[in-house]
């Protein structure tokens, strides 16, 4: 090495020749802003001949091209499914930039929180450490994906841990669609009811706030989401009332729903 500029340095081959180690070609590491971090002069180094422009009596060098780039050296240490800490490096609009070891990984906003629309510019700030787990690695692309939900507690699995399949609850409506309706459970979760399984409710008299009762039909931690039917309801009611006219001999089917219209 023998001579630095703010650019880079310039590295002496002998015989009067200098070639220059650009500060982009120093170090696999983007963040570096002087080559007088990483370099001494008169320091010797070993480079690889990256441009050779005799006309123009141009030479450059590359002291990076010999090290092992940081991204093949993650995949041979890590794998999709491992947990790993990283540090916030960038917060953008769709999610943040972890840097974990010497690369980066994105933690979209979709994985950064069960909470719906969560930004992970509300959630964090730069050099905030963060645990973190590889979702997935595109080796052509040299990408990293991570997330932080795939490592916390569902809602959907804390409600798995108080109810079953045909336990029936009730929330008040959150939101309507085309395909059917949204209930309010717990935090950050809600239940849908699909179109096919309204059963004798009449969607276009359901409105926004108003509460209702369904059954439980289908539990997905992963995806954090709930079935329900009210379809579902009317059947195990319904069985309910013919259990009770078996279990009790003296009373009739004509009995209990006369009881159960008063």
């Amino acid at each position: 090495v023998s001579n630095f500029e703010s650019y880079g340095a310039f590295v002496d081959l002998g015989n009067d020749i200098e070639g220059l180690l650009h500060i982009s070609e120093i170090s696999w590491n983007k963040n570096l802003k002087n080559p007088k971090d990483l370099l001494t002069l008169g320091e010797e180094v070993n480079v690889e001949v990256i441009e050779l422009d005799v006309d123009k009596k141009r030479l450059r060098v590359s002291l990076k091209n010999l090290q092992e780039k940081p991204f093949a050296k993650f995949v041979k240490e890590n794998k999709v499914g491992d947990v790993i800490q990283g540090k916030v490096a960038t917060l953008t609009d769709f999610g943040a930039f972890v840097t974990i070891g010497e690369v980066d990984g994105l933690l979209h906003n979709e994985e950064a929180s069960w909470e719906s629309n969560a930004k992970c510019k509300s959630l964090y700030k730069k050099g905030d450490e963060v645990e973190v787990k590889i979702i997935k690695v595109d080796r052509e692309k040299e990408n990293i994906s991570l997330s932080v939900k795939e490592i916390s507690e569902s809602p959907a699995k804390k409600f798995q841990n108080e109810h079953k399949i045909g336990d029936i609850v009730k929330g008040a409506v959150k939101d309507k669609k085309d395909f059917g309706i949204f209930i309010k459970l717990d935090d950050n979760l809600d239940g849908l009811i699909r179109n096919e399984d309204f059963g004798p409710l009449n969607v276009e008299e359901v409105n926004v706030g108003d509460e209702l009762e369904a059954v439980v039909v289908n539990i997905d931690t992963k995806k954090n989401r709930v079935r329900l039917s009210v379809k579902r309801l009317e059947q195990q009611q319904e069985r309910e009332v013919l259990k009770a006219v078996n279990d009790d001999t003296s009373m009739t089917l004509g009995d209990l729903l006369k009881d159960q219209i008063k």
